[in-house]
């Protein structure tokens, strides 16, 4: 019998160095990406920070590769004459020095057809839907779609019809997160004045305004408030009670929760939820809607639910969370049971998942290719 040749996938993000992870699509593609079992995983990148040179270079053990955006044809051809040129040239060059058997698409699913157009090959070619869109695109050329919850994917398509055969694989934990929760250890005792963090930002469906005018009429010294993320400030300003801490980085976001003995997410729709993920993990006690991709892992035995996303309700939900933070017995069961759940998205077990849908594009592309 011939040797085993191990298949290559090369994650494409468009938006992010993945050296930053301080969004939810760059923590995720390392967790698959760092755990590759099968597969070969490779990255490539744009950091979107005007340089034209790209580099190879090792992340965490894993094989990262620049590309960027040829911004002067983008100016001329998109901005000005708006003919929705392909701008992307260096990343076609990147791939057929690579020669990936599989192109994970993580974002601008847009551009998906006009890559493939342009190789002089035919690799199996997965699309990746972290978030929603108000008008998604399906490529013509996708083998598998790849949604992040069960919810992601009805929403996608109560948006646009398709026929691509599609697989719901859930986010792993990262490998940073897994790093920062064992240094973390033991969840803190509530301190004298609990401390509830709010990483959502300005977003409106993230429901901070509601959350703030919430926590605002449970009364003075009842809680501290951490507001953290773009946009945040223009919600609130710094008091007594409120501390606005605006956008920061991946690590200080980390330590902001392991201050923190509850976190806040009163969102009206999350495709999937990291931030609950890295909560539970790190055994905070999570107060939530419960919204879209939420509700398939978290439930009233491991958080705190809000019945509604309006004020009164978030306000009923954040004083039975103070009453919980005092209740050890109570707390540390709810905190246990949602411990308990984060075992289901470890990267060893979720890239299982993830490679069984790169099989089923590899099969499907190698129809494609021969049709």
């Amino acid at each position: 019998m011939g040797e085993h040749v191990q298949l290559t996938v090369l994650h494409v993000h468009f938006w992010a160095d993945i050296r930053n992870a301080a969004g939810s699509v760059e923590k995720v593609i390392m967790g698959f990406a760092a755990h590759g079992a099968s597969y070969r995983h490779h990255i490539a990148c744009c950091p979107g920070d005007g340089a034209t040179m790209d580099n190879d270079y090792e992340y965490q053990g894993v094989a990262v590769s620049t590309f960027h955006e040829d911004r002067l044809r983008n100016r001329v051809l998109n901005k000005v004459l708006g003919l929705r040129a392909f701008t992307y040239p260096s990343l076609i060059r990147l791939i057929h020095r690579l020669r990936p058997d599989v192109l994970h698409f993580h974002n601008r699913q847009e551009l998906v057809d006009a890559v493939l157009k342009r190789l002089d090959y035919r690799p199996a070619i997965c699309v990746h839907y972290h978030r929603h869109f108000a008008a998604p695109v399906i490529p013509m050329g996708a083998d598998r779609l790849v949604f992040v919850s069960n919810a992601t994917r009805a929403y996608i398509y109560s948006r646009v019809r398709a026929d691509v055969p599609d697989c719901v694989v859930y986010n792993p934990l990262s490998a940073d997160l897994l790093a920062r929760a064992e240094i973390s250890g033991a969840r803190m005792a509530p301190s004298t004045l609990p401390v509830l963090l709010f990483g959502g930002g300005g977003s409106p469906i993230k429901g901070g305004a509601e959350l703030i005018e919430a926590f605002c009429s449970l009364g003075p010294g009842r809680a501290r408030l951490v507001l953290a993320g773009r946009g945040v400030e223009n919600l609130a300003s710094t008091t007594e009670d409120i501390e606005v801490v605006g956008e920061v980085s991946a690590e200080q976001f980390f330590t902001l929760m392991k201050n923190a003995d509850a976190v806040v997410m009163p969102s009206y729709y999350e495709p999937f939820g990291l931030i609950a993920q890295e909560a539970m993990l790190m055994r905070r006690l999570l107060i939530t809607t419960g919204s879209g991709g939420l509700a398939e892992f978290v439930d009233a035995d491991c958080a705190v639910l809000s019945d509604g996303h309006e004020p009164e309700a978030l306000r009923d939900a954040l004083n039975r969370a103070l009453i919980l933070l005092r209740d050890a017995q109570r707390r540390d069961s709810v905190i246990d049971n949602a411990y308990a759940r984060m075992a289901g998205f470890m990267p060893e077990k979720i890239v299982v998942d993830m490679e069984l849908c790169y099989d089923a594009a590899v099969h499907a592309s190698q129809g494609t290719a021969t049709a």
